[in-house]
């Protein structure tokens, strides 16, 4: 698993997960929007001015993460919104290409 923020404020430090099993909501919450994203947001964007906007992988949509995300009030973009194969909306996709 790699984790990054990409924002108009700027990018976070990669983080890097190694296991050889897929990666369950609790460590991705724990680690991923706990650890990560909530202090970015906290510090670059504490107008309120962006939507995280997670890749469709089921953790990001589990509802142990939705609950999450809702709790802390984060603004993020419903699976519903979240178009497949659409890469070239999702910076972060270019990350291993640059």
């Amino acid at each position: 698993m790699i984790y990054i923020i990409v924002s108009t404020e700027g990018v976070s430090w990669p983080y890097f997960k190694t296991s050889s099993l897929a990666i369950n909501q609790k460590m991705y919450q724990e680690e991923g929007l706990s650890n990560i994203l909530t202090p970015f947001i906290q510090k670059h964007h504490n107008n309120d001015d962006y939507v995280f906007w997670p890749d469709k992988a089921s953790t990001h949509y589990a509802k142990k993460t939705i609950s999450f995300l809702q709790n802390k009030n984060l603004t993020f973009v419903p699976k519903e919104h979240n178009p497949t194969n659409m890469p070239q909306y999702r910076p972060v996709e270019n990350f291993f290409g640059e």
